[in-house]
């Protein structure tokens, strides 16, 4: 295997992956729309807005929502008006991106050596969902700074975090 990365002329990113790690992309980018839990969608604007409002909040003891949902204001009053206002749209346009790159995957996980190709208008989307990745990850696994990541490499053999 000569690369593992290459950019096109185009711009194009290809990836040439194990499958393992196609399998943890599609398996986490699906974690992902399940935590957002996204409003049911509509191709009606004031339908999907109806439903963006209806929407159950979501779970603010979860830290991996805390984190990829951080209040916007420091009064509790205004926050919650806040995430009133926008949080629905929020969970439906980050799930469409987890939705991306899950999709971009899927079909990949029977080869032996898949190739993910990301062209350059999906890069951002990609770059997004990888950094929620990354966040809920960090903060369910309780990763703060650079001391708790080291303190993550150390862990025993039998603590549940040792699987992720």
């Amino acid at each position: 295997m000569g690369w593992v990365f290459r950019r096109g002329d185009d711009g194009t990113i290809d990836w040439l992956c194990q499958p393992f790690e196609v399998g943890l992309l599609e398996s986490l980018a699906s974690q992902l729309v399940e935590l957002y839990e996204p409003p049911v969608w509509s191709d009606d604007p004031l339908e999907r807005w109806a439903n963006e409002q209806d929407a159950e909040p979501l779970d603010r003891t979860d830290p991996a929502i805390r984190r990829l949902f951080p209040d916007a204001y420091d009064d509790t009053d205004e926050a919650s008006d806040h995430r009133r206002l926008v949080e629905g749209e929020q969970r439906s346009a980050r799930a469409a991106e987890a939705e991306v790159v899950r999709a971009a995957v899927s079909s990949l996980a029977e080869q032996a050596h898949p190739m993910i190709r990301i062209p350059l208008a999906q890069q951002l989307v990609w770059l997004k969902v990888l950094n929620a990745m990354r966040l809920a990850l960090g903060s369910r696994l309780g990763i703060h700074d650079e001391a708790d990541a080291e303190a993550i490499e150390g862990l025993e053999d039998d603590d549940p975090r040792r699987a992720v």
